[in-house]
């Protein structure tokens, strides 16, 4: 068995990427995740509780802003893949959306002065800036990321590598915000703002070094690309891409849970810096976990970490809706663990993605004569997919809320007052976090048993995709344009 200085010294010299590479996508994973996660989960709590936004106000801003999103995210990915080779447009993407983003994420934990209309326009135009910018980072940073290298195993590599800078990233707020809020229970709102500063600043710095670092390796000639029709067609035929995004949008479900956690931490427990203890033991678990992917890949498939990990938690669910939350260390200890498969199905995701684009490329040959691959259109589709699975999960969440009759802030004047909840809502906000922990597992996880592309399977697809690639000229490194 290698020791680990062999383990690194083979990460460090690997043929397909440079180190410098490796931690350039890492880094625009880490800013990209924190940002998402700041934005994501804490502004459902911060527009009731601060911006005084009832359910109405939420709802209309988040529904125009997925769609905008969803409409926006094919035009995106059409945009990178009709670039020419060398152009690195992803690069000029990243760059240029870092900024916005940025700005809108930290000003968005903004309390402006004025009416609650005023206010629910200033909550609405920065929510759209920032999942704008988003959708224009992510999908360009994922489409640069397979145009790296078609080597399966480097691959796994190097996405598994960036997925601990990703899960780091998406933890830090978890960790940080709440143990500030509630140490500054006077001044909440000044806590949001200064944690959204640092992270927006640390975001920034972090998401434009895969600009600087990361460049088009290989793409096919675009020639060859064009003798097909790009169209809906060749989504659909991507089975293992189909697959994945089917369990995405039920994961919307389980969602809903992650973002009820902040109002059963805060309102039915009382103890909001509970959040950060849980969620540093969910983190630490997480990567132990992540860190067991280069062993477990070689007698697991990905699709397997993916359906494997949704069981998990939601066994660790089931549980915690049996012995309910009289005590907070059994409470504390079911979350934590039920977070131990996250970050290793993560990087299993994004390989999973990357590999459809093989899997999209082999099929399109077989049914119409032409091998088609094309990274932007397959990115924008999962990023479409994405913003449809948020935009039902922010209706589930808001319409789950109202049901169990939970009380936005009461705007007095110029200023906010929160709303004490009743028992009976602080019961709900239990049911809002176990349910769907539920059935938002299982259900995707029984999808994901569907995929059949992995194993003997892919071997031989793989096989033959590289002949295919042979007998049409393989894929030549790409020179600057």
């Amino acid at each position: 068995m290698a020791s680990l200085k062999e383990k690194f010294q083979a990460f460090k010299n690997n043929p397909d990427f440079t180190m410098k590479e490796q931690l350039g996508f890492a880094s625009g994973s880490f800013g990209n995740a924190m940002g998402q996660d700041c934005v994501g989960t804490y502004t459902d709590q911060f527009f009731r509780d601060h911006m005084g936004l009832e359910t109405k106000h939420t709802l209309t801003l988040k529904s125009t802003t997925k769609i905008v999103n969803i409409v926006s995210a094919p035009i995106i990915g059409a945009l990178l893949d009709s670039g020419k080779p060398g152009q690195n447009r992803s690069n000029k993407f990243m760059l240029a959306s870092a900024l916005p983003l940025t700005i809108a994420s930290v000003l968005i934990f903004t309390v402006p002065s004025g009416t609650q209309g005023f206010r629910f326009l200033w909550s609405f135009l920065l929510f759209l800036l920032f999942h704008i910018a988003d959708t224009f980072y992510d999908i360009s940073l994922m489409t640069i990321s397979a145009r790296m290298t078609q080597d399966v195993d480097a691959r796994k590599t190097f996405y598994t590598v960036a997925s601990f800078a990703a899960t780091l990233g998406s933890m830090l707020p978890g960790w940080i915000l709440p143990v500030v809020v509630d140490k500054a229970k006077m001044n909440e709102r000044s806590a949001y703002f200064m944690v959204a500063l640092i992270f927006g600043i640390l975001g920034f710095l972090s998401m434009i070094v895969p600009s600087f670092t990361l460049k088009e390796k290989v793409m096919l000639q675009r020639e060859v690309e064009q003798k097909t029709k790009i169209d809906l067609r060749l989504i659909l035929l991507n089975k293992p891409l189909m697959l994945l995004e089917l369990s995405k949008v039920i994961d919307s479900v389980r969602q809903v849970c992650y973002n009820a956690l902040p109002f059963f931490y805060k309102q039915t427990l009382d103890d909001f810096k509970m959040k950060s203890i849980v969620e540093a033991c969910s983190g630490t678990l997480s990567y132990i976990g992540l860190a067991s992917v280069p062993f477990i890949g070689k007698k697991m498939s990905s699709r397997d970490m993916v359906s494997f990990g949704y069981l998990w938690t939601g066994i660790c669910y089931i549980v915690l809706m049996i012995v309910g939350y009289r005590s907070k260390l059994i409470v504390g200890i079911l979350i934590a663990i039920a977070g131990f498969p996250n970050a290793a199905m993560g990087a299993a995701r994004r390989i999973l993605l990357a590999d459809s684009t093989d899997y999209m490329e082999w099929k399109s040959f077989k049914k119409f004569g032409t091998a088609v691959r094309n990274e932007g259109m397959v990115f924008s589709f999962d990023n479409m997919i994405a913003n449809v699975s948020s935009l039902w999960k922010d209706l589930m969440i808001d319409l789950g809320l109202r049901i169990i009759g939970y009380k936005s802030a009461v705007t007095v004047g110029d200023k906010t007052v929160e709303v004490a909840q009743t028992p009976k809502t602080l019961q709900g906000i239990f049911w809002l976090v176990v349910i769907p922990g539920i059935v938002g597992n299982f259900i995707p996880g029984l999808v994901m048993r569907f995929d059949d592309y992995t194993g003997k399977k892919k071997e031989n697809i793989l096989r033959e995709l590289h002949e295919i690639r042979e007998m049409n000229g393989a894929p030549t490194p790409v020179e600057e344009a």
